[in-house]
């Protein structure tokens, strides 16, 4: 309108020889209105984009930290997505899709999704948007376009999942793909080239996080489980032994410690091979665990040893128990390969804080009442 009204005043004023002043002039409005409009999506332009780069900062931190700190691995899927929301808020639903060892993929997390949707979804790999348009070739982001969905052969109803701009990004640990990331919008368009590259780089922060987690609970659960007989290795019961001490200290409690030494394992591995000696360990520790309650804990010490501490016990009742563990075995025959063997083991039990007070003297005592049955016994 103004450009209008600048030529119209125009021509008014110097009448129709002033017409080539007034198209310059009409000319410069126009360019000088679309340079305007240029600047103005140029600042806007901006201001997204260092909306993205703050929340993309925010984001790495964040989600790093939760993945590397929080044991609950669900609310890391929901952080990761709640942030890409908060980057891509034009995104209408998203998911994190973590694949089974089935060859299924299953919700993780989600947004904009029914419950009863995510609760029944249940999809082969093969069927994956992500899989379809790479032809199993999954390596990065990809940019899924309605172009593309006309190829696709969905296998879900109309109106359950129907995009038409979807940002698909494969999650890799260790080489083995663990699962995928959506990002998906009903209209044409909605992602470029750049918001994939965003994915693209969030998706690899993300997997070595991923990485660090998985190698750290390795290394963690290598440092607390025995391989063989899933006790607690021998380290490991020693740490919450001490803290067991402490507290029972402070708070003037009781608790039993027992000591078990399998019998026969050496003669076993010697004549039936180190396999059936692992099955006679595992057999003990299995039974003798059975015996522990919640608050109870045990350990393998290392070879044919193993090692508990029951608490807010009396040592009547544990020498009961025990010998009761131990008389079933000794009645039921063990099958270990193509023999049967009845297994047994010797004991000595230990009361905190009569027999002593630290964790050398309570070992000592019940070390040297199991050496007593063991010799007994011969």
């Amino acid at each position: 309108m103004g450009v209008v009204a600048a030529s119209l005043a125009s021509l008014a004023w110097f009448g129709p020889r002033g017409a080539a002043l007034a198209g310059v002039l009409v000319l410069s409005l126009l360019l000088l209105n679309a340079g305007l409009v240029l600047v103005h999506r140029r600042y806007v332009a901006l201001q997204e984009s260092s909306r993205r780069l703050k929340l993309l900062a925010e984001m790495n931190v964040q989600v790093n930290r939760e993945i590397l700190l929080n044991e609950d691995i669900e609310l890391i899927y929901r952080t990761i997505l709640n942030y890409l929301f908060s980057v891509f808020n034009t995104a209408s639903t998203g998911s994190v899709l973590i694949l089974g060892d089935d060859g299924y993929l299953t919700f993780a997390a989600s947004r904009g999704f029914t419950e009863a949707f995510v609760d029944k979804f249940h999809l082969k790999l093969e069927d994956s948007f992500l899989y379809q348009v790479t032809g199993g070739d999954i390596r990065g982001t990809r940019l899924i376009t309605s172009d593309d969905f006309r190829s696709i052969e969905t296998v879900f109803k109309p109106g359950e999942w129907e995009y038409k701009s979807v940002i698909s990004a494969p999650l890799f640990i260790g080489g083995r793909l663990f699962g995928i990331l959506n990002l998906d919008s009903p209209v044409s368009g909605t992602y470029n080239t750049q918001d994939v590259e965003i994915v693209e780089q969030f998706r690899t922060q993300i997997e070595i996080g991923l990485l660090a987690r998985e190698r750290y609970t390795t290394n963690i659960k290598r440092y607390q489980v025995d391989a063989l007989t899933g006790l607690f290795t021998r380290r490991y019961f020693e740490d919450l032994l001490k803290v067991s001490l402490d507290r029972a200290q402070r708070q003037q409690e009781s608790f039993v410690l027992a000591l078990f030494d399998v019998d026969g394992l050496k003669a076993t591995n010697d004549s039936r091979g180190h396999l059936a000696g692992d099955q006679m360990l595992l057999a003990i520790a299995n039974e003798l665990r059975a015996s522990c309650r919640y608050s109870d804990v045990i350990g393998r010490l290392g070879g044919d040893e193993f090692i508990a501490c029951y608490f807010q016990s009396e040592m009547p009742v544990m020498e009961k128990t025990v010998a009761g563990i131990r008389a079933r075995l000794r009645a039921k025959p063990t099958r270990l390969g193509d023999a049967e063997y009845r297994l047994s083991f010797s004991y000595g039990l230990a009361t905190f804080p009569e027999d002593g007070t630290s964790q050398e003297a309570l070992v000592a005592v019940a070390d040297k009442r199991l050496y007593a049955m063991k010799m007994a016994n011969k």
